[in-house]
């Protein structure tokens, strides 16, 4: 059995041939970097069990902006791909590879199946998009109602945070796309007063100085 199928919260309430049944439908993938794993218009996927790599879930504008959702790495379960199984449930987000990605999906036509029978597995991917919508409306909030100061700052602090260092190997780019901006527009903010002592720019990334003052820039009303 492959041990990533235990971070599955319904697996422990399958009966015997439905974990058969799950066993011999899952499959391992491949995603190289940047290339789109699945989006609201794509054919439904399923769960995607990640192995090894990095997938960004992101919103997409009309005019091509971006605005990062949430990261999941190794040893995480995206199941927004597996929210089609739901007809009632519907999101205009996009999961893409941000490095090389390996892992195991569960097919949608597997877990449709199991959803109609087991009420563990409904709500497995039930609770999955009530989270995610959770996701979305803070990710719009942010959109609206934050500077764009602001919103760099946090999410500085996010990825320090998620990667437990102040160093962030990430691109200019990179940052607008996670904080819904143009690349100009970061360089910029970056190059403010506001930022000069909190973080130091090298190339290909940034170094976060003073998390004090990019705390303060986020309390700012």
């Amino acid at each position: 059995m492959e041990p990533i199928l235990e971070s599955l919260s319904f697996w422990p309430h399958l009966t015997a041939p439905e974990r058969e049944r799950v066993e011999r439908s899952i499959r391992a993938v491949t995603y190289e970097a940047g290339q789109m794993i699945w989006s609201g218009e794509s054919d439904c996927l399923g769960v995607l069990m990640i192995r090894s790599g990095v997938v960004r879930l992101f919103l997409s504008s009309a005019d091509g902006r971006e605005a990062t959702i949430a990261r999941l790495a190794g040893g995480e379960v995206c199941a927004l791909t597996a929210a089609c199984v739901l007809r009632t449930t519907q999101f205009n987000i996009r999961v893409q590879a941000e490095g090389r990605v390996e892992g195991l999906v569960l097919p949608a036509l597997c877990l449709s199946g199991l959803v109609e029978k087991n009420l563990y597995v409904e709500n497995f991917i039930y609770r999955e998009a009530t989270q995610m919508f959770a996701q979305v409306t803070e990710a719009v909030e942010q959109l609206l109602f934050c500077t764009l100061e602001q919103r760099l700052a946090v999410y500085l602090l996010d990825e320090s945070a998620r990667l437990g260092t102040d160093t962030l190997k990430v691109t200019q780019e990179q940052m607008a796309q996670a904080i819904g901006s143009a690349r100009e527009a970061v360089t910029r903010t970056l190059k403010k007063p506001a930022f000069a002592g909190a973080v130091e720019l090298f190339r290909g990334g940034v170094r976060l100085t003073d998390r004090k003052a990019l705390y303060r820039l986020v309390s700012e009303t």
